[in-house]
């Protein structure tokens, strides 16, 4: 499901209806109905993955402290005329919203270690236990 979406715009209602089909699919792989009333929290934490959304960010932050790429991207017009209308959502939009998450800024790609630590949010290993059942 996350396979080159590094570089789309994802907008909030489109990351909610991967989120439900990524939650299905655990669900299957678990072989739990719905019926059974177990939290997503416990159902990631039994296969210790993280949300979606949190993976998604950690992808475009990481895509995006790439040099060369990062660079390009930023750099990019799309050519013509705008359309009337509300402008549609752009790869610097959601990199700026993921930065403020993690708390970083643009110059924090040249130390790389730093910006190793703070885009590392989708990580299975850095998990804790759920609150709950």
């Amino acid at each position: 499901m996350l396979y080159g979406m590094q570089t789309v715009p994802v907008t909030k209602f489109q990351e909610a209806k991967m989120e439900v089909a990524e939650m299905r699919i655990l669900r299957f792989a678990l072989r739990l109905a719905r019926k059974n009333r177990i939290r997503n929290e416990i159902v990631r934490y039994m296969l210790a993955t993280r949300r979606l959304g949190e993976k998604l960010r950690e992808w475009r932050l990481r895509w995006f402290g790439e040099k060369y790429i990062g660079q390009k991207m930023m750099q990019m017009t799309m050519p013509g005329k705008r359309r009337k209308g509300r402008p549609k959502r752009r790869f610097m939009d959601n990199i700026g919203e993921d930065m403020r998450q993690v708390g970083a800024v643009e110059e924090d790609t040249q130390d790389r270690k730093r910006w190793r630590k703070l885009t590392r949010c989708g990580d299975p290993c850095c998990k804790e236990k759920p609150k709950g059942k």
